[in-house]
Order: structure tokens, then C-alpha cells, then sequence
């Protein structure tokens, strides 16, 4: 038994090392959309997270699988609550093989910047809603899930990544999660890409982008993920298609937040790129030559009729939408409960939003008016601790090329956060946050120490 272990272990790290580890998942995504079969994917990547939790002690190696087990999932997006019956056969190998992992390849506990504000971040969600949310709404699961998956969850995970910090990895953690990142973009592609291959003739016949739910969800994750190619094209120039791909995803989502923030996020990672590889400026200024003319084309002519059935009143957001009101209903809920909200699981503006899906909360669709409205003074202060920890931690390293680039992918989903639910979704988005600023944080300590 010792040795199979043994073997066991070495055959892990070698294919979570290996270059065609992250290619082979992509792949297993490709065959299971052209196939549909989603959960049949998600189920054998949970497996294959569940093996190297038992067989690796490099948490970072399951990172991948499970980011792309919750993409497959989009799938389900109009009710995840059809997850249900099947979730229990994932959760509880996976939760087992977890608890191995942590009690076998144990660590000593390491503190770092973040406990605190995250501490407080997640007494803020506890706390919201005191006196005025009921019982019966505070303690529903799907308000557990998130008063506890945004706050406890995201502290003990925390901690948990910052104990398996202490070994040194042959491999520099950032990049491999640049590369983790880039993957997973290209996934949410393909996503987007079946989508529109399966109702290509419908495409076809409007001229228009076609409803794609999980629209926002998908920007989302690429706004987190498109950044990384600012790391990417140092191994080769060939992953600005990588980019490229990851942008006209967005646009063909039919999301107008990413068409909006996708574009100022594109212009400021091409700009970044173009400044920092000095090598191939010749090559971009050809690029740049090469495609002025039909991209021009494209957005003058073409964007207002693609969207010509998400555009309102010719805008990008009208007064009458629901987020506008959101932002009313919010703003007074905090003037009625300023010291704690009306908490993160209160059913109070439900009828506002008619399109919420089924297992989720109200969200504000705006980050500020969630903050104010689910938490008052108290998710304030924290929210505000929290994220002044992660900006001065970005702007203490600011001349170093990876706390930047990923500080874009933060400035992604906080843009995405002002129209959408953004860093209020537990999985990925808030937990990639952690990973990201835990790995950040741990790179900043060594090179103090040297």
C-alpha cells in the first residue's frame, strides 16, 4: 500500500507539472460541449480533483478542475437548483478527500495582512440584517451560502492557502495561476462558442446576439481571466488570439457590461502589452495596421445592429431599468437600517428583479448599493478595510509586472461588480480573489525577506 501511495504521489505531481495537463482539461470541455454532456465533464473533473487532493499536497493543482467544473455549469444556470439531486455525489468525495488532504499533508497555521479584514468582512455579512431581517430568510440555505461563503468560507480559505504557502514551489505560483486563468477564459469561449453553434440558424436569421443567460456570469470570469495574456504573450505573441477571443466572447455574450468594460479593459491590457514588450512593437504597429480599418468598420456599422436587442432607447441603460431602481430601493434601505443593513439574505426587493434566478439572493447589481443596502456602516468599514489592504498591496508593487496584471483582473471584476453581482458570487469570482491576493501577498513577503 506504501508504495502504490508512493507511486501514486509521483504520478501526480508529474502530470500537475507536466505541459499538457491544462491542454488535456481544455480538451475534456471541448468533447463534452459538442456532446452535451456538462455534468457527466464536471463529474469527471471533480475525480480528478479528488486524486490529487489524496495524492498531492499542492493545493494549487486542483485549482484548475474545479474552477473549470463550476464554467460547465452554465449549463444550469436558469435553476442551478437542478444540481441538486446530483451535487451530494460530488461534494462528499470531494469534502473527504479534502479533509485527508488537510489532516495528511498538514501544515503549520500562517497568519497574514488579510485575516483581519477579512474578519470583518465576514462579521458584516453575519451581522447584516440585525433587527429587521426575519429568521426564516436569514437562515435559508441559499442565504447561508452566501453570509458564509462570502465571509467565512472566503477567511478559512484564506488561511488554509496561506499554510501551504510556507514550501517553496519549483514553479513560481503566479504564473501558473496566469496560466490557470488563461485557460479557464479560453473554456468560458467555448462556452459561448457551442452556444451559438447549436443556435447558429436562429444567429443567422436575426443578425442580432441571441440571449446567452449566464451572459454576465461568463464576462465575469473573463474580465478575472483576460489580463493573464498580458502574461501569456511574453511565451509567445500567438496568445493575443487568446485575447482576442476572450473579447469577441464577451461582445457575442450579449452582456452589455462586458461590451462596456471588456473594451476599456482591452484597451488598457493592449496598451500595457505594447509598453512592456519592447520586442515586438514592430509587430503590433503592423497589427495595428493590419486590423484599424475593420474593427473600425465593425464597431461604427455593425455593434448598434448586433445589439440593437439589448440596446434601450439606443443607450447602454435606461432610466426605467431595474438597476436603476436598485439603486432607489437600496440607497433607502440603508437610510432605514444604517447601522447593519437589511442583510444579504432579505427577500424584501424580490419583485423588482422579475429574471432572478432560482437559488440565488437579490442582488443590487451594483456593488456599493449591496454593501450599504445588505450591511450598512458595518459592511462599509469592512468592505472599505478590505479593499484599501488589496490596493495598497498592488500599488506597493506596482513596478513589478505580475502584482499589475493582476491587478487588472481585480480592476475587471470590480467594474463588472458596479452593474452586476461581480464579487458578491462566492465561486469563482470572491474565492479567485483570495487565491490571487494570498498568492500576491506571499510573492511581496519573499522579496522583502531577500
Amino acid at each position: 500500500m506504501k508504495v502504490f501511495f508512493s507511486k501514486g504521489q509521483a504520478a501526480a505531481d508529474k502530470i500537475w507539472n507536466g505541459r499538457y495537463y491544462l491542454p488535456a482539461l481544455m480538451i475534456i470541455a471541448a468533447a463534452a460541449l459538442l456532446t452535451d454532456t456538462n455534468l457527466e465533464c464536471m463529474f469527471i473533473y471533480v475525480f480528478i480533483a479528488v486524486l490529487l487532493l489524496i495524492f498531492s499536497d499542492d493545493l494549487m493543482s486542483i485549482v484548475a478542475p474545479v474552477m473549470f467544473t463550476l464554467l460547465m455549469s452554465v449549463k444550469y444556470y436558469r435553476n442551478f437548483t437542478e444540481l441538486t439531486g446530483y451535487m451530494w455525489y460530488a461534494i462528499v468525495p470531494f469534502a473527504l478527500a479534502l479533509i485527508f488532504n488537510l489532516i495528511y499533508y498538514r501544515r503549520p497555521f500562517a497568519n497574514g495582512s488579510f485575516t483581519r479584514p477579512l474578519i470583518a468582512v465576514s462579521a458584516a455579512l453575519i451581522l447584516g440584517g440585525c433587527g429587521e431581517i426575519s429568521a426564516e430568510e436569514y437562515f435559508k440555505p441559499v442565504s447561508l451560502y452566501y453570509t458564509l461563503g462570502l465571509g467565512l468560507a472566503m477567511l478559512l480559505l484564506y488561511l488554509l492557502i496561506r499554510s501551504r504557502l510556507v514550501n517553496e514551489r519549483k514553479y513560481k505560483r503566479t504564473e501558473r495561476l496566469a496560466e490557470i486563468l488563461y485557460a479557464s477564459g479560453l473554456v468560458v469561449v467555448f462556452t459561448i462558442a457551442a452556444f451559438y453553434a447549436v443556435n447558429l440558424e436562429e444567429f443567422l436569421e436575426k443578425g442580432t446576439v441571441l440571449f446567452y443567460k449566464p451572459r454576465n456570469y461568463a464576462t465575469s470570469v473573463l474580465l478575472m481571466c483576460m489580463p493573464s495574456c498580458c502574461l501569456m504573450v511574453k511565451k509567445s505573441n500567438l496568445h493575443l488570439i487568446g485575447m482576442g477571443l476572450m473579447y469577441c466572447a464577451m461582445i457575442f455574450s450579449g452582456s452589455r457590461s462586458g461590451l462596456l468594460f471588456g473594451t476599456i479593459l482591452l484597451v488598457i491590457c493592449i496598451v500595457y502589452i505594447y509598453a512592456k514588450n519592447k520586442d515586438s512593437r514592430r509587430l503590433y504597429r503592423s497589427l495595428a495596421l493590419i486590423l484599424a480599418v475593420p474593427v473600425y468598420l465593425f464597431a461604427v456599422n455593425y455593434i448598434t445592429e448586433l445589439y440593437s436587442g439589448r440596446f434601450i432607447e439606443g443607450g447602454l441603460i435606461s432610466e426605467d431599468e431595474t438597476r436603476m431602481e436598485f439603486i432607489k430601493l437600496g440607497t433607502a434601505n440603508f437610510f432605514s437600517n444604517p447601522i447593519f443593513g437589511i442583510g444579504i439574505g432579505n427577500l424584501k426587493d424580490v419583485e423588482v428583479f422579475k429574471a432572478i434566478v432560482p437559488g440565488s439572493i437579490v442582488f443590487y447589481h451594483n456593488v456599493v448599493i449591496q454593501i450599504i443596502s445588505s450591511m450598512g456602516i458595518v459592511g462599509i468599514v469592512a468592505y472599505g478595510w478590505h479593499f484599501i489592504a488589496r490596493a495598497d498591496l498592488i500599488w506597493t508593487n506596482r513596478h513589478r509586472e505580475r502584482f499589475v496584471v493582476f491587478g487588472l483582473s481585480y480592476l475587471g471584476i470590480l467594474m463588472m461588480s458596479l452593474t452586476n453581482p461581480g464579487i458578491f458570487c462566492p465561486f469563482p469570482e470572491a474565492g479567485l480573489l483570495v487565491l490571487i491576493f494570498a498568492l500576491l501577498e506571499k510573492e511581496s513577503e519573499n522579496r522583502v525577506s531577500k
